[in-house]
């Protein structure tokens, strides 16, 4: 049994007592306050409640109670099951979903911290030199401006990776492939992020660290070979783990059809002028305000002063394999930061080395490359304390002065004018025991702080919710706000069918509108003002009839003029119903939809006519990627139909016989 000695906890207790006070005043108001923007930080409060409600991997996980009535809503974005071993047992415990929100956060700026210590301890670094990575890692200025992303700040994983890297490297124990296994496991069941760029920065490391030659040690190449091979292998195992996630999302991500574009990757990609950009809430550097927190890649000057100041004054620096990997390693991920080229075929893809990852699976459903700055973060911390290692030696008598100075630049670096808090949305209070099965929607629904409040709000009610706020936005609920903004009800129709609905009109500068809205709906009851905003319970509707199967018609021949898309059958036949696929212009549905049916092209006799909101709503949750419009006509006899949604295109039209 290793004894540890009290010197050895000296680290943890002064990383915890700087992160105490570094994040001052959360911990006097862990259960009451949130930190920095309520985007991402009431969301994954909700994640975290979620994950401490349902088992991971089961069906009643996957169908998490927000976008109702979709399934597999988890799937819209990050799951954070790898902080539920921390997150889970202090809800058990009693803590609130928030108090277990801020404490992960605290313990993650301590951890981060101490990991990075451990490594530089592993590489040999002297204590001042492991206490410089810790603190340049944990207080970098690029992971302060993630402080309200906590899947990507929880992230102490990653240098628990590359300490089991090198320790195995040089000890050849299955122990440390294990601890590299379980890292990149639960680091990526966090952050999917790191799901992909983990394995380019273990590749690097082992193109560097694999020695070929014989006389480099071990047995030569055939021991080099073997211990990448094993490396690979652990990896491997880890991933095989991971492959019912990595299928879920897959699956779910083709039938809904939601991908990333170019457009979206190079918009979230890094410029040049993103090193120099810094995250508003540091207290001694500024910088104009970027468009997106996602463009702060500000390393911090002491960080690069002290790589720098090695490779400048320590004769033998270049010759440090520890030294030049990390540095060339932090270079490397910086260039992926820059996003792909605009075409693989592009001369820009010299300097977009990105442009190759994606064409590896996964690649294409990330939207931020820029993030690829947290590894390049680590490996410039790491570079920093070897380089103040080698700096230390040199110096001599004036080595505390110069760990004195590296620690005051760091402190520096990381300093924030105050941890910015936030107070949570009040509780919406609703009557479960009243009406089973009641659901609730929140107006406007397309506004996205709307959405994360009634989620969160949502943790207390405990009813679906029909709101959502995630990385992607499903089809059905680009329609739900499209149907709603043109004061189309029908979608509330569907909403409701079976079962209650209660709608909040939250307080925005939009809530004369919705209320206006509201109360000229004949059966909506007022029930007063809670949670925020004004509360509405609407009766269940009947559930309507769906419409019926029938054979598709072919030959028939269909036409668009300014007002009509016209099919003619050919001969008068029996008419079931008709499909409309919609798909992305949902802009060119008309106010209403109207179908005319006739005999000879003469006589036109209307068939429907109805607000087209719900029957689209309906066709998104069915068939999101292309949204169809199915029309039961009740078996009318016709030759020719018309529609009044001529910009649709002649292909969007399919005609069915009984």
């Amino acid at each position: 049994m290793v004894r540890r000695r009290p010197r050895d906890l000296v680290p943890a207790a002064v990383y915890l007592l700087v992160t105490l006070a570094w994040s001052w005043p959360l911990p006097l108001h862990l259960t009451n306050r949130f930190t920095h923007d309520p985007g991402d930080p009431l969301l994954v409060t909700y994640l975290m409640w979620w994950n401490a409600q349902a088992v991971p991997l089961t069906h009643a996980w996957w169908n998490a109670p927000y976008y109702w009535p979709m399934h597999d809503a988890l799937a819209l974005t990050e799951h954070l099951a790898g902080l539920s071993p921390l997150t889970t047992p202090l809800q058990w415990l009693g803590a609130s979903p928030l108090t277990a929100y801020n404490i992960t956060l605290i313990a993650a700026t301590w951890w981060c911290a101490l990991a990075a210590h451990a490594l530089l301890r592993r590489l040999g670094g002297s204590r001042a030199a492991a206490y410089c990575a810790g603190l340049a890692f944990a207080f970098a200025p690029y992971r302060i401006s993630q402080l309200g992303h906590l899947q990507l700040y929880a992230c102490w994983w990653l240098p628990l990776m590359l300490l089991a890297l090198h320790a195995y490297y040089e000890e050849r124990r299955a122990r440390w492939l294990v601890l590299l296994g379980a890292a990149w496991a639960l680091q990526g069941l966090t952050n999917g992020y790191f799901l992909f760029f983990v394995p380019v920065l273990v590749g690097w490391w082992l193109l560097w660290h694999t020695r070929l030659r014989p006389g480099d040690g071990g047995d030569g190449p055939r021991a080099g070979l073997g211990a990448a091979g094993r490396v690979l292998l652990a990896m491997g195992t880890a991933a095989a783990a991971l492959s019912p996630f990595l299928l879920k999302y897959r699956t779910f991500m083709t039938a809904q059809g939601l991908t990333r574009t170019v457009g979206e990757m190079t918009s979230y990609s890094a410029r040049l002028g993103s090193f120099t950009s810094v995250t508003p809430i540091l207290r001694f550097w500024h910088s104009p305000v970027s468009d997106s927190s996602e463009q702060y890649l500000f390393p911090g000057l002491t960080v690069l002063a002290l790589t720098a100041a090695a490779a400048f004054f320590v004769t033998g620096a270049w010759r440090d394999r520890r030294y030049l990997f990390y540095v060339s390693a932090a270079i490397l991920m910086a260039l992926f930061c820059a996003g792909p080229a605009p075409s693989v075929g592009s001369l820009s893809v010299l300097w977009h080395p990105y442009t190759w990852l994606t064409l590896l699976p996964g690649f294409n459903g990330l939207r931020v490359p820029s993030r690829f700055f947290m590894l390049a973060a680590l490996c410039l911390a790491v570079a920093a304390g070897l380089s103040l290692d080698a700096l230390g030696r040199r110096a001599g008598r004036w080595r505390p002065l110069l760990v004195a100075l590296a620690c005051a630049g760091l402190a520096v670096d990381g300093a924030i004018a105050g941890m910015p808090l936030g107070v949570p949305p009040q509780a919406l209070e609703i009557d479960r025991s009243r009406e089973a099965g009641a659901r609730v929607l929140t107006l406007p629904v397309g506004d996205a702080r709307v959405n994360v409040y009634a989620m969160y709000q949502s943790m207390a009610h405990r009813l679906p919710l029909v709101n959502g706020y995630a990385g992607f936005v499903p089809s059905h609920a680009d329609v739900l706000e499209w149907a709603l903004r043109r004061s189309d009800a029908t979608v509330l129709t569907e909403l409701r069918r079976g079962h209650p609905l209660y709608v909040v009109v939250a307080s925005t500068e939009e809530s004369g509108t919705w209320t206006e809205f509201m109360n000229a709906q004949a059966d909506a009851e007022i029930l007063g003002v809670r949670g925020g905003g004004r509360l509405y319970r609407m009766p269940a509707a009947a559930y309507a009839r769906e419409p019926r199967p029938g054979t598709a018609l072919a030959h028939v021949r269909v036409a668009a003029n300014d007002d009509w898309l016209t099919a003619d059958l050919g001969e008068p036949t029996e008419v079931r119903g008709l499909e409309l696929r919609v798909g992305a212009r949902l802009l060119r549905l008309p106010r209403d939809l109207a179908i005319d049916v006739s005999v000879d092209g003469a006589q036109w006799t209307r068939a429907f006519e109805q607000r087209p909101g719900g029957l689209a709503f309906l066709g998104a949750l069915a068939t999101p990627r292309t949204i169809p419009i199915r029309v039961d006509l009740g078996d009318v006899r016709a030759r020719y139909l018309r529609i009044n949604a001529p910009l649709l295109g002649t292909r969007a039209l399919t005609v069915y016989a009984p």
